[in-house]
């Protein structure tokens, strides 16, 4: 149908809660669509894809995050760090503050129907171990709003197609997102996933399974020293949407490569790195970011780039 009624409209496109311009330039990212995400080694590129999956739980739908590189126990604490508010090098060194831990245990038990009484029980025992251990055993995850991860160091797309349509069949409508992080490593049997070819035949895929199960797909994807991406820039050819990051001492910018039909947009956010909590409220006066740009573009007096050899966490 041409004319839309506003309800189904708003059921049809999802705001993946990075940026207040960027939802409100788009009018939200459609259903069916292919979302990729370019940065550099720690560049926070993995952090990008948690903030996306907690914004779609907070919003009341069901997000996936396929994780390849991370385990899912260090997915899993990102994603609590960044939903609870609490410091996420305190949740990984078991350095929590009390404080910290009520946070942690509140975000915990809203997870499962029938669990304010859990809650309860732990403000007058203070044992972290027994109430989550309690909870899991007792209550029921909710059905209407999750986060579901996804740990799997071969990731391949059969497996991602199968993974997807179970969660499908199980959420229906309500499963909105699926994070792949990240595309550059997705296994193709008797391929090297460093070759051009088979990382292209893998994002059209990745764009097929978008539109197969009516869902949004983001995938990170690595970027080389000119802001190319590395090993094949075809992989972008599939993409409805494709930014690059750049990540700074306490924002994060996104500078759009590609729209489907719409002008380049540029936006920066503020992030703690602490909780590695992205806001979508768009910064006036950004901080000027470290890193590199997008080919084509030069930036005046760069300063040296940092030592990108870890994990996405650069600050």
């Amino acid at each position: 149908m041409l004319f839309v009624p506003p309800d189904e409209l708003a059921r049809s496109r999802y705001y993946l809660g990075l940026n207040n311009t960027f939802d409100s330039h788009l009018g939200g990212v459609a259903r069916e669509e292919y979302v990729l995400i370019g940065g550099k080694r720690g560049s926070g590129k993995s952090i990008t894809g948690a903030n996306v999956c907690v914004n779609q739980y907070e919003s009341g739908n069901v997000s996936a995050y396929f994780t390849i590189e991370m385990t899912g126990s260090e997915t899993f604490q990102r994603i609590m760090a960044i939903h609870a508010g609490v410091p996420h090098d305190h949740i990984r060194k078991g350095t929590l503050s009390e404080e910290e831990v009520v946070s942690l245990v509140r975000a915990r038990s809203k997870m499962f129907h029938d669990s304010d009484g859990h809650y309860m029980d732990y403000l007058k025992h203070r044992d972290r171990y027994k109430f989550e251990e309690s909870l899991v055993r007792n209550c029921k995850l909710r059905e209407d709003a999750q986060m579901i991860i996804i740990d799997d160091r071969a990731l391949t797309l059969t497996a991602l197609d199968l993974h997807l349509g179970k969660i499908k069949a199980r959420f229906g409508d309500k499963f909105t997102v699926a994070v792949v992080d990240y595309v550059n490593q997705i296994v193709i049997e008797g391929a090297d996933k460093y070759d051009w070819k088979p990382q292209i035949a893998v994002s059209t895929k990745l764009k097929d399974l978008a539109r197969k199960y009516g869902i949004v797909i983001v995938s990170p994807y690595q970027i080389d020293a000119t802001g190319e991406a590395r090993f094949a820039k075809g992989i972008l050819d599939s993409a409805d949407i494709a930014l690059v990051m750049e990540a700074g001492e306490s924002s994060m910018t996104f500078d759009t490569t590609k729209i489907r039909g719409g002008g380049e947009l540029k936006f920066t956010s503020a992030i703690d790195w602490r909780t590695l909590r992205i806001s979508p409220v768009p910064l006036d006066n950004p901080e000027k970011p470290e890193v590199i740009k997008k080919a084509g573009k030069k930036e005046k007096d760069p300063k040296p780039q940092q030592d990108d050899s870890g994990a996405d966490l650069p600050w």
